[in-house]
């Protein structure tokens, strides 16, 4: 089978808000939270047979209805990073369409094979009960270990990909479902690895992550190893330089902590994902820029800083070849 990943989304969580003048979010095209799906086919051009979705945020399903036609809508696993509403509020809209889809073609609807780590399941199971019992076969990792983790590959049922779950912490998710003082790791990033290529999916982790870049423990080598030499890294960048505001962790990385991951994880190419820019407060850099802008500067101090591979901001909808 040919694999290939499709951006359906890399906005951040928030998108384009409500009485904001800027730039970012005076757009008027299509936008949504970040996600993507990996893909099979029996061959290039060929029709859709295999589907793995990562996060079902805001604009998603639009995104999924512009790349699949009708006839190969499918969800044969849904993975989560983690539970926050812009990786999560289109839940319902997925769960509840595929039901009809399934009744339209004459079938029995059977509930999508969901991963996501335990704590995330928790909040799910809270946040979203009845999509979690009703339309989502909830296959949590059972446990809670902490971030530089590797956990087992996740059971695909299909040939020639592996898809290995990584933990990592995200401030502002890392907390238990039952007290909101206790913390939980929930979270957790992707490495899909095809006969032919590997793709890393590193998007909302903090820049608390200092493992990614100066490991400890063999736990930690053996995690960041994994990371390293992507084909392929999609790349958590909310602000430009402020990872801290009003107090508080963005949960996020800035440019400037993207620019070290990548300078440590050698990637060929890196995508840039999650950007918003309001954190940088009006008339600063970062503040309000289109994903031109975005691209534009990233791609200039990419090159002054002679950082591996290219740089740039994906496209609503791409498909790219894994």
């Amino acid at each position: 089978m040919n694999y290939s990943l499709v951006v359906n989304g890399f906005g951040n969580a928030f998108l384009q808000e409500f009485g904001c003048p800027c730039p970012r979010c005076a757009r008027k095209d299509p936008v949504a939270n970040v996600s993507a799906s990996i893909i099979g086919r029996d061959r290039d051009g060929g029709p859709i047979r295999w589907h793995a979705l990562v996060d079902v945020g805001l604009g998603v399903v639009d995104s999924l209805r512009r790349t699949f036609r009708a006839e190969e809508a499918r969800v044969d696993w849904l993975l989560f990073t983690h539970w926050h509403p812009d990786h999560s509020l289109e839940l319902n809209r997925l769960g509840e369409t595929m039901r009809r889809t399934a009744r339209r073609r004459g079938g029995k609807f059977s509930r999508i094979p969901t991963w996501c780590r335990e704590g995330t399941g928790r909040w799910l199971a809270k946040n979203f009960s009845y999509e979690w019992y009703r339309c989502l076969d909830g296959r949590p990792s059972k446990e809670a270990e902490p971030p530089g983790t590797l956990l087992e590959p996740i059971p695909l049922g299909t040939s020639g990909i592996s898809i290995t779950p990584v933990c990592v912490s995200h401030a502002g998710a890392d907390i238990s479902p039952d007290n909101f003082k206790e913390r939980l790791y929930n979270c957790a990033c992707f490495v899909v690895q095809t006969e032919k290529s590997k793709t890393v999916l590193l998007w909302d982790l903090d820049s608390g992550n200092t493992w990614v870049t100066n490991p400890e423990t063999e736990t930690q080598k053996k995690a960041a190893e994994l990371l390293t030499g992507a084909d392929l890294l999609l790349l958590d960048c909310f602000s430009w330089t402020v990872e801290e505001h009003a107090g508080f962790s963005t949960g996020h990385l800035s440019f400037a902590t993207a620019r070290t991951f990548a300078k440590v994880l050698q990637p060929k190419e890196t995508l840039l994902v999650h950007m918003g820019g309001h954190e940088e407060g009006e008339g600063n850099p970062g503040w309000g820029w289109t994903d031109e802008m975005w691209g534009r500067e990233a791609q200039r101090l990419w090159a002054e800083d002679g950082l591996p591979g290219t740089v740039r901001v994906p496209v609503m909808g791409e498909e790219i070849a894994i």
